[in-house]
This record gives structure tokens, sequence and C-alpha cells, in this order.
């Protein structure tokens, strides 16, 4: 099974619209605050095209050594931008791409662990500093890392290194990016894109207070929380009831749209969960008391230097 030539050509997901939000006024808003918080990090069309782009000589070298004789025509395309990019949930400055590349069947390993040396061989001689991981081939392009994942199609889905278990010896995860878009899609159109705006300051959050949860979990629960029932717009609203939610519903197993391997989700970020909600409980009363300048500095506290405080 080739990978879809229809995600290869166009983004897999919709960007974010930063809308509902006031614009800047004399008065200072904390709702404006949060409008030019999304604005400075989520990133715009021209850093996806360039963080797509700088995937281009890597699939190259890895296509002109494991398909001498190029790509046959039911093959489609060799790979996939995945992950945060492939689905337009990164966070501005974008430092990771994510790449399946669909190995040819004479090179398909029964462990993951020879796929992933089979693709560090190809490009440690063709790039400098190419480290393997347990899960990916990294891949070093100026700012810019490049994870190349390989993979084997496997039942209208794909396996991808993942970390080896009891039940998985092998290594292989199953991954389906198309059923994961298709998801994401659907739960942004039912809840007015708020499900991305949710996801968008988790992740920000997540990488300024150094929070040990993985973003895609972080995606999962955004989504999980959604589907019980509509939250309030107000962004902030919608942040403080996911903490007090989230530390309820794990730890906890989520099985991804169209996967069959489930991410295990841990307490060990519940300490920085607790403090981002009472931080955000604080700047509430602040707000209520008419104090935005206040409200919004607790705000930067959680989210990081990207949230303006009025007047700084």
């Amino acid at each position: 099974m080739p990978l879809p030539p229809a995600l290869i050509k166009r983004p897999s997901s919709d960007p974010i619209r930063v809308s509902g939000f006031p614009p800047a006024a004399a008065v200072p808003v904390l709702g404006a605050c949060f409008g030019e918080f999304l604005r400075r990090v989520v990133p715009s069309h021209t850093a996806y095209a360039l963080a797509r782009g700088v995937c281009d000589d890597v699939t190259a070298a890895l296509q002109a050594e494991l398909y001498p004789s190029g790509l046959a025509a039911s093959t489609g395309s060799d790979y996939l931008v995945a992950g945060a990019v492939g689905k337009r949930t990164a966070v501005a400055p974008i430092t990771e791409v994510d790449v399946l590349y669909l190995l040819p069947p004479k090179l398909t390993a029964q462990k993951a662990g020879d796929a992933l040396k089979i693709v560090w061989a190809v490009l440690k001689s063709r790039f400098d500093g190419v480290t393997i991981a347990e899960t990916g081939v990294l891949v070093p392009r100026g700012s810019v890392w490049v994870k190349v994942l390989p993979c084997r199609e496997y039942d209208g889905a794909y396996l991808v290194p993942g970390k080896p278990s009891l039940t998985r010896a092998t290594g292989w995860s199953i991954t389906n990016p198309v059923a994961e878009a298709a998801t994401l899609r659907l739960s942004d159109s039912l809840y007015g894109g708020r499900p991305r705006l949710l996801m968008t300051a988790l992740k920000a959050w997540r990488a300024h207070a150094q929070v040990p949860i993985a973003s895609f979990a972080l995606e999962l629960l955004a989504q999980e929380f959604y589907s019980g029932s509509p939250r309030p717009y107000e962004l902030e609203r919608a942040l403080v009831d996911f903490w007090a939610w989230a530390r309820i519903r794990t730890p906890c197993a989520v099985k991804p749209p169209g996967g069959q391997t489930a991410i295990d989700i841990g307490p060990a970020w519940h300490g920085k969960a607790k403090a981002a909600y009472w931080r955000a409980t604080l700047a509430d009363h602040h707000l209520k008391a008419g104090k935005v300048t206040e409200a919004a500095a607790e705000w930067r506290q959680v989210l990081g230097d990207a949230f303006p405080v009025p007047g700084n």
C-alpha cells in the first residue's frame, strides 16, 4: 500500500484559525492578550512550508539509495510528513519534523531496530551529526531536526518503531496518520476550532514548564476532553477545566485514532498541571478585581514569554 499522495501534495489539516478574540485596545483586555499569544506561537504558512522543505534532501538521499531504479507507479510516494507539522499542530518555532519513510519490500525488516539501522546507515554517510534513537533516526538540518521513522504498511495503517514491550517484542507500533488527521478535523469542526487552540496553548505550556508528557498525549487528551461536552469558548476557562479534568483522567492508556497500540499516559506531569491550575485561578481572581495586567503576568508565568503583559 503506497503512502497517500493526497497528503503529500497538500497539508493533512487546516491551519489553526485564531479568531474570536477581541482586538488590542487602549484599555487592556485579557482576551486580546490570548489572541496575541496565539498569533505568536502558531506557526505561519511559510514556517510550515519551510519545515516540510527541510525534509527534501533527506528523503531524496533515502530514495536514491533504497529505490535505485526509481519509484514504481504503484508506490505513489515513499514518504509522508506526519506528526505536529503534518497535522499543523506545531508550536513556533518549529524544531522537529516527523517523516514516515516507506521501506521497499526487499528491505522490510522483521524488527524495528533493524529498520532503524538501515535508515541510519544510509543517512550517516550523507549528513553530519546523524543519530539513531529508540523510535527514529535524527538528522540535523540547521535549527530543525528531521526525525525519520522507517515504516511498513499494515492493514490500512503503518508500522513505525515504538518502544519494545512484552506484547510488542519486535518494537513495531501501529499508526494511522490519515485517521488522526481526519479525527482532528472532525473535532475542530464540531467545537468551532477550540480543540486546536487548546492544544496550542497546552504545547506552549509543556515547552515552557518542561512538563513530562508527550505532545501527542496532550493532543489525544484535548480531543477527549472536548468530546465529553462542549466547554466555554474562553481559552483561559478551557485550560483551567482541562488541567482539573486531566488529573482525574490520568493515568490511563489511550488509543490513537485508527491505531491499535495504546499510548500510556502516566501521572508524572500532575504536579506541573496542579501548579498551572492554581496560577490560572490566581489570575482569575486578579481579573475579577479588574487587575488585567496582574492577571496577564500570571498567565505569562504559565505559558511563557510569548504571552503579552500590557504595558511591558
